[in-house]
């Protein structure tokens, strides 16, 4: 029992993480308009300083500089606004605390930027929002009311909370410092080099755990980067004086090949999406990124996608610059590329980058190309399992899979469900994929029996997956392509198979085979066009067809819907509506829309079990009557309602009690 209980525990906090991971993320992709306008306001500082228009570049580099340091304030702001919703705290009070948090930490910390005074450590602005957070779960502090009766005592205690948070807050700081300095001191002890293979490889993972979690590495380690700087300095001046060879490791090695497009390489993650995004709105923040991430400057990457925060990306990001590092390490230690003979300015876009840091030798842009290429191919799989992969794998036999270019092209709607909606997405496409790849799609016909002529009837087409194994499995697979947005696809498949076997039917005259068809398709331009093309290649009389509808097709556009409705029936296929009384239908749509035949739903004959549900299914039969419908009973699956819907002036009846669906061979025996 104790062991389910922790067990339980350990489960829920793991579920909690991975939300406030991914929320983080969310938030790190609300600042993205301020890192996109610091990184555009550095990269023309940098193109005017280069014009020598030094009047301009100065302006432009004093607007990054006030945008770079206002960030960490705006998310700790943010992050305790997210965190506030959590309590039952007021978002403003929550902030104020927040940022006093972040203030006395930041200053404890010695954590403020010299030209502004602002704090300028995003990991402290997190710490310091779960932090205030933590205290208002124990300590909750409503608004001050000055009408209330007891705003006196109120407001001591507001007085002596903020007092007592400030003394916390101070205290944290100290530790916070202790720590720093605890972990400074275990990092110097090492004595690990950033100029040696070792100490090479644990410098980069520091810089790329700390990018992360939206801390700039060189920043942080602003010393260990300034020694490099100038050891490389003096390595250069004793090879050029012929009293030394050239080191491997230097700061040109760092700029060059590991920071190409910005911390993680992030060149390899743009061409990644390029290449095999899907999803429009990524392949689009990627050609915005384009300019920047040729410049080394990746914020539009770090904070759209969003990098930060985010669980499966920050994987790539610090192993692809360790992956790198490897491969340049070896090649010139091999003597396969010449050595690194320069410093290149950390801004010279990629290839040209290797270019210049080789002396002008082509095997450094070569090497930088082969780097690029391995980088895509090791953040391609975690950027699939990201955003999940493109649905392209069906039957080569059928033509239309291809033509479904469109599948993950729904916006994002919200900063949080752009995130939790990848992940579903992503497990759907597989269970999709798995579908389309190792199972197979087949279709089951449920006959619909005329209640005045028995030798009359229909039948219904339902779709079903049967496994790898054989096994027969329930349509709870047109949920994923729902998501998808995928039903356009299904329902051409779903097309295909059924005119397939409507070849091998032997219907009686004035028989149809009912198709459920999804608003997505009706709404496409070209269905009328693809139904009928199908028909005639497949040599079907469109009298042997039936449209169903579901009622929320009634909400697409009413002139358009009416259109394709009338251009189908021109045709002599009939429609129907689906589920009529379940939902959306009312008598009006009857009149709106020229329907042939409505269908019943089955709630509705669950409800008659009363006198007054009885009079409510009669009342809907004979609207459909009313309406010049055919009306069809669904769901009859007993005697009993057999009988009852066979006095209520229904023209057909489907069910398990007529008969269960059954796949096409079934049929023909």
């Amino acid at each position: 029992m104790i062991l389910s209980n922790i067990f339980a525990r350990v489960s829920n906090w793991s579920k909690d993480s991975k939300l406030y991971l991914s929320d983080l993320a969310a938030i790190a992709l609300l600042l993205l308009p301020i890192t996109l306008a610091n990184s555009l306001a550095m990269l023309l500082g940098h193109g005017f300083s280069a014009l020598e228009i030094d009047y301009v570049s100065e302006l432009l580099f004093y607007i990054s500089n006030i945008l770079i340091n206002l960030y960490p304030t705006t998310f700790c702001i943010i992050a305790s606004y997210y965190l506030s919703q959590k309590t039952n705290a007021s978002s403003a009070i929550f902030i104020i605390y927040g940022l006093v948090m972040f203030y006395i930490l930041s200053i404890g910390h010695l954590d403020l930027s010299t030209s502004y005074t602002l704090p300028n450590n995003p990991l402290l602005a997190l710490l310091s929002a779960l932090v205030t957070y933590l205290y208002f779960l124990y300590f909750p502090i409503r608004l001050l009311d000055p009408n209330s009766f007891d705003f006196a005592s109120r407001l001591m205690k507001y007085i002596v909370h903020i007092f007592c948070f400030s003394i916390l807050a101070l205290l944290l700081s100290q530790l916070v410092l202790h720590i720093g300095s605890y972990l400074k001191e275990g990092i110097t002890s090492i004595g690990l080099d950033p100029l040696t293979f070792t100490g090479g490889l644990l410098y980069q993972t520091f810089l790329g755990i700390l990018g992360a979690v939206g801390i700039n590495g060189h920043n942080m380690l602003f010393a260990v980067k300034q020694q490099i700087y100038a050891d490389t300095l003096t390595n250069l001046d004793a090879w050029n004086a012929g009293e030394a060879s050239v080191n491997i490791i230097s700061q040109g090695f760092y700029d060059a090949f590991l920071s190409m497009g910005g911390s993680g390489n992030c060149i390899s993650l743009l061409l990644c999406v390029l290449l095999f995004s899907q999803k429009y709105n990524h392949k689009m923040l990627a050609v915005v990124a384009i300019p920047m991430v040729m410049f080394n400057i990746n914020e539009v990457l770090l904070f759209g996608l969003p990098i930060l925060f985010n669980p499966i990306m920050i994987v790539p990001f610090i192993l692809v610059p360790l992956v790198s590092f490897v491969i340049v390490y070896a090649c010139i230690a091999l003597g396969i590329v010449s050595p690194i003979v320069s410093i290149v300015n950390w801004l010279t876009p990629p290839i040209f980058s290797g270019y210049f840091a080789m002396g002008e030798q082509l095997d450094g842009a070569i090497l930088q190309i082969v780097v690029i290429a391995i980088g895509i191919f090791i953040y391609r799989p975690f950027y699939l399992a990201y955003v999940g992969k493109h649905l392209v794998s069906v039957d080569p036999n059928t033509k239309y899979a291809a033509a479904e270019g469109s599948i993950f092209n729904n916006v994002l709607r919200s900063v949080r469900d752009s995130t939790n909606n990848s992940i579903t997405q992503s497990s759907a496409q597989k269970r999709v994929a798995k579908i389309l790849r190792q199972g197979k799609l087949v279709m089951f016909y449920q006959k619909i029996q005329s209640l005045q002529e028995p030798s009359q009837y229909n039948y219904e087409a339902l779709v079903r997956y049967v496994d790898e194994s054989g096994k027969l499995c329930p349509p709870v697979f047109i949920e994923d392509f729902q998501l998808l947005k995928a039903m356009p696809l299904l329902d051409k498949l779903v097309l295909e198979l059924v005119l397939a076997d409507i070849k091998t039917l032997a219907l009686p005259n004035g028989s149809r085979v009912a198709i459920n068809v999804s608003v997505a398709s009706i709404e496409q331009v070209d269905f009328v066009n693809h139904l009928l093309g199908r028909l005639e290649h497949y040599d079907i009389s469109p009298a042997k067809i039936e449209i169903e509808i579901t009622e929320e097709a009634m909400l697409s556009d009413k002139v358009y819907l009416t259109q394709v409705m009338q251009e189908l029936q021109a045709k002599n296929i009939t429609i129907s509506m689906d589920d009529f009384g379940s939902g959306y239908a009312s008598f009006p749509h009857l009149l709106q829309y020229p329907f042939n035949k409505v269908k019943i739903d089955r709630s509705l004959l669950l409800d008659a079990t009363s006198e007054k549900g009885r009079e409510i299914y009669k009342l809907v039969a004979k609207l459909g009557a009313i309406a010049n419908c055919k009306v069809v009973a669904e769901g009859v699956e007993h005697m009993q309602e057999y009988e009852f819907i066979a006095n209520c002036g229904v023209d057909l009846v489907q069910g398990y009690y007529i008969a269960k669906p059954m796949p096409v061979e079934n049929l023909l025996s």
